[in-house]
């Protein structure tokens, strides 16, 4: 992680930023008591388990183990930098920033680095003698403005096998670097480099934050094979989790709370021109969960376009099931034959392609119409066996829905289009969910392995957990004891030492997560923000009944108990070997068991006391009791 020459400057950037804020734009957020709750939007889930705390200032998944702050909230779901974020999250706090002061940086920053440099060669070349081919094209065949051209930044890379990386080279990028970006290719000869894109009009893709991540190419030689190619995935660029257009359309989505998507460049931006912005493509790639995902940071209702073709269609019926799964409202528009979104909007404007949206049909619908007609009959009359097998199709994709009153009207749909009762569509759909779970077993909701946290003893837990929660005089009670402790764990002793130095400094625990050292460590510090612990319970209700708020004093007695008892143990079985290697060799162990026999007599102290009301808060009482 880039550090920027002041740790004030980034203190500074952090106090002033609200991670709700920031995070609900990207998640819908529910409060629930101190915390706000969400759906992951780092793996797919339909239950809530993605907590937000604004006073920590820390995030935490329960479900896959994300967690941090918000800098690590934006570095891990938009693929940006942790410089990138700070610069961002500074703009928005209206901050100043110094520059970098180790010189160094990462590799998503080299990436988009170059990807900027790249994107203004391309653009500067479409606007020379060398690009008018390409700009014919753009201005003529996709009828684009000129306005719309500089919008969506396009460009044009040459007939020239090294213009762009000897441009890169003079700007005083390395071809290292240009190559992690995707941009150039090494010759099968060892003999340098070429560039990947050439005679190609170029469609830079967008992050949502405005980041050129990535280009997209389409070419003018009609003897090239690949009509389009796309940047391969590089540190700042995954192409299932990208939607092109997101950042053009994000406001707009919503706005009118719905996404239009298309599948490539010239339908998006043929749809943006025309006025209709809510729009975003899927390009080079089938519909993926990941970018399911991404929409549901806007919107629940998504419009399918794709081509009038079989190819469409077929992608149109994966990409819907899919939505459905994801709880999204899914409704699909059928073009006329031989027709794409940029070309109908072209040829018949706006409103008429807005009115194919409101006429847009639901699943069962457009499963009927077209399974219907690929049967072989445009009215509908198909033989039995047939139309058994559309109500089939339609009922499988009825079983991804999970609400109960959009079943219904599904159902309802179903029923009213066949000829059947409702009643027996909602039995065939409990058979099929039952005999589902006896062939699979319960199936979980999760799409990814949960992660499981670094393995820290209990205690070790507790102990981070009550030095993030309690309030000031109880913090300088367990930190006055925590030299004492021998830690074994590196883990744990280096999440409590940044604890504790955060706290000295008066520092909120968000601050912890940008100085250690692996996202392991991060993710097991964030998910102790939020646990409680897991010890020391036993006077909960017996002094404060009914209430939520544990007796810290017992608490930091207990646990700090529990580490010694846990410190003598391993002494216990340390001394033990020495002695029978003593007593193997003829020495003495009168030393040996005398101090034996003193840990024992320790160990039954404590245990007794851990148990032992009294005795409980006379320990408490030895460590010094503010």
């Amino acid at each position: 992680m880039g550090k920027f020459s002041s740790d004030s400057v980034v203190e500074s950037v952090r106090q002033a930023t609200d991670i709700v804020d920031i995070i609900s734009q990207y998640v819908r957020l529910q409060k629930r008591g101190k915390n706000y709750l969400g759906l992951c939007p780092f793996h797919n889930e339909k239950t809530p388990s993605f907590t937000v705390n604004r006073e920590k200032g820390l995030y935490h998944c329960f479900g896959c183990g994300a967690g941090g702050n918000v800098f690590t909230f934006l570095t891990q779901h938009e693929r940006m930098s942790f410089g990138e974020a700070l610069r961002q999250l500074a703009t928005r706090a209206n901050i100043p920033l110094p520059a970098y002061s180790d010189g160094k940086q990462s590799d998503v920053d080299e990436v988009l680095e170059v990807n900027d440099k790249a994107a203004r060669y391309y653009r500067e070349i479409l606007r020379s003698n060398e690009g008018a081919q390409a700009m014919s094209y753009l201005r003529q065949k996709r009828q684009f403005t000129d306005s719309t051209i500089e919008e969506f930044t396009l460009g044009y890379a040459p007939d020239r096998w090294d213009g762009l990386l000897n441009h890169l080279k003079k700007k005083g990028s390395s071809e290292a670097v240009i190559e992690k970006s995707g941009l150039i290719l090494k010759r099968q000869d060892g003999s340098g480099y070429y560039d990947r894109f050439r005679v190609r009009v170029m469609f830079p893709v967008h992050s949502a934050a405005g980041r050129i991540i990535a280009f997209g190419g389409r070419t003018l030689n009609p003897g090239e094979k690949a009509k389009y190619i796309n940047s391969p995935e590089t540190a700042a660029y995954v192409k299932g989790r990208t939607l092109y257009g997101i950042y053009q359309a994000k406001d707009a989505i919503i706005e009118r709370d719905a996404a239009i998507l298309v599948e490539g460049y010239a339908d998006l931006i043929a749809l943006h021109q025309s006025g209709i912005r809510n729009v975003v493509a899927s390009s080079g790639t089938a519909l993926t969960l990941e970018q399911i995902q991404y929409i549901s940071r806007y919107t629940r209702n998504v419009y399918l376009v794709y081509d009038a073709d079989s190819a469409g269609q077929d992608a149109s019926l994966r990409g819907a099931d899919m939505l459905l799964e994801q709880g999204i409202n899914v409704f699909i528009v059928e073009l006329p034959p031989g027709e794409d979104p940029d070309t109908y909007v072209l040829s018949r404007g706006a409103e008429e392609f807005m009115a194919l949206i409101r006429d847009a049909m639901n699943i069962v619908e457009f499963k009927a119409s077209l399974l219907t007609r690929r049967a072989g009959s445009s009215q509908g009359q198909v033989s039995p066996e047939l139309n058994h097998s559309i109500i089939q199709s339609i009922v499988e994709s009825l079983l991804k829905v999970d609400d109960a009153i959009r079943v219904n009207i599904y159902a309802r749909d179903l029923a009213d289009k066949f000829g059947l009762r409702e009643e027996s569509i909602y039995e065939e759909l409990k058979r099929r969910k039952s005999s589902r779970r006896r062939t699979e077993g319960q199936p979980s909701l999760m799409r990814v392995p949960v992660i499981q946290s670094l393995r820290l003893a209990v205690a070790d837990r507790d102990l981070i957990s009550l030095l993030l929660n309690v309030d000031e005089s109880l913090f300088q009670v367990i930190a006055g004891q925590v030299e004492k402790l021998e830690i074994q764990n590196p883990s744990s002793k280096e999440i409590i030492e940044k604890v504790l130095n955060a706290r000295y400094a008066g520092e909120s625990p968000s601050a912890v997560v940008d100085d250690l050292s692996t996202d392991e460590v991060r993710k097991c510090f964030a998910e102790l923000a939020f646990a409680a612990p897991q010890r020391s319970r036993i006077w909960w209700e017996e002094l404060r009944p009914g209430s939520e708020t544990p007796d810290y004093y017992k608490w930091i007695s207990q646990l700090l108990i529990s580490f010694e008892l846990e410190q003598i143990e391993q002494k216990l079985k340390l001394l033990s070997a020495r002695a029978a290697e003593a007593e193997k060799k003829g020495l003495p162990t009168e030393d040996f068991d005398a101090e034996y026999q003193s840990l024992v007599r320790r160990k039954q102290v404590l245990t007794q006391a851990y148990s032992d009301k009294e005795l409980l808060g006379q320990y408490f009482d030895s460590l010094g009791n503010p």
